[in-house]
């Protein structure tokens, strides 16, 4: 069976003036509701927060992801994981010296596991804790900082990362992340990638109707896959 790119569209890009149809218009439609919460600290801008899941956890059925763009992320494990998130995502290097004890915490809590790679991490860091993850988020950009070029070694990281999943017999997802537009998906997609998060240029920039937004959107996902899956 073709493998399918699975997107998540980054919620807090929503309209706040619309907010309601446009979650629940994206959650019929989407994986996984991608939810970017930063402190503007260990990013220079400002996100969601978990009160952001709280408030739509009751009118969504797909899987929120908290990727906690934060220099502290152990201050919002449990409020993530109370506003219903099903994946909490830190950043490896702020959970380096302790990352089994992070990821063993977001699982007593009762969600799945992820942790994200800026561009500039290797690889090797997380090598020895794979096994215990539920999902690798590989930023193809510098976090936080909009407008950025993608970082043409990503797609590399991201192969030799299917690559590492395969020979250990692991099943866990790899998501890309970053400055997503219709250029890349077929690159990505090629490279092992399972997710796409979808920012303004992939998604709400598409049209001013959400829509027909997303009908250009899927389009565009659909023909970079068919190309690779039939290359």
């Amino acid at each position: 069976m073709e493998r399918k790119l699975k997107i998540a569209p980054s919620m807090g890009c929503c309209d706040l003036l619309d907010l309601k149809n446009q979650v629940e218009f994206i959650d019929e439609r989407a994986d996984y509701l991608h939810m970017d919460i930063k402190d503007g600290y260990y990013v220079r801008t400002f996100g969601i927060g978990p009160d952001f899941l709280a408030a739509i956890k009751d009118i969504v059925k797909k899987p929120m992801d908290a990727h906690l763009m934060v220099q502290r992320p152990w201050d919002y494990l449990e409020s993530c994981a109370a506003a219903g998130a099903t994946y909490i995502t830190p950043h490896t290097d702020v959970i380096e010296n302790v990352a089994l004890v992070t990821i063993n915490r977001i699982k007593e809590l009762g969600c799945k596991a992820g942790v994200a790679l800026n561009p500039a991490t290797s690889l090797e860091s997380i090598r020895y804790y794979l096994p215990y993850l539920d999902k690798v988020t590989i930023m193809i950009v510098d976090a936080g900082i909009a407008g950025q070029s993608v970082i043409p070694e990503m797609y590399d990281k991201i192969r030799m990362l299917a690559k590492w999943r395969e020979e250990l017999e692991l099943d866990f997802l790899i998501e890309a992340d970053g400055s997503m537009n219709k250029n890349l998906y077929a690159g990505l997609y090629d490279a092992g990638a399972d997710i796409v998060v979808l920012g303004p240029p992939a998604l709400w920039n598409k049209d001013a109707n959400l829509e027909k937004a997303w009908s250009i959107m899927e389009k565009e996902i659909e023909e970079a896959t068919r190309i690779v899956a039939y290359k």
